[in-house]
């Protein structure tokens, strides 16, 4: 039998805090050096972020993978990564400063999670109708 679902079971899940970006044409993240680089310039982003910060692709599987053999699809994905934060950290805090960020095409939070038996209901799309 199934316990019924208090307020403690209605919280939403936990991720680490991170936001989403894309980086623009002419440029790629160096995992090695930590960079991210384009034919003119390099630049290290680790000032501009708490200590224990990481950048991370979205779809690492691909990242070593030869560009020749990946689909237009496979290969815009290489565009998107998650810059992770340390727990405790306000992604909000950090949005405005990675958007300012030369090689950024866009910037933003990370979608909202939830768990099925979860959903908010203060939302007018979640109406039981």
């Amino acid at each position: 039998m199934f316990q019924s679902m208090g307020p403690e079971s209605r919280n939403r899940p936990k991720t680490k805090p991170h936001l989403v970006i894309r980086i623009k044409e002419g440029w790629r993240f160096d995992e090695e050096k930590n960079l991210f680089v384009s034919t003119e310039q390099s630049i290290d982003v680790k000032a501009d972020l708490p200590p224990r910060s990481r950048v991370e692709y979205r779809t690492p599987q691909l990242a070593g993978v030869r560009r020749s053999s990946l689909s237009m699809e496979e290969a815009d994905l290489l565009h998107y990564f998650n810059v992770m934060l340390p727990s405790g950290s306000c992604s909000s805090d950090y949005l405005k400063i990675v958007k300012k960020w030369p090689f950024v095409e866009k910037a933003e939070l990370p979608p909202e999670v939830s768990l099925p038996g979860q959903l908010d209901h203060t939302r007018p799309d979640m109406d039981d109708d």
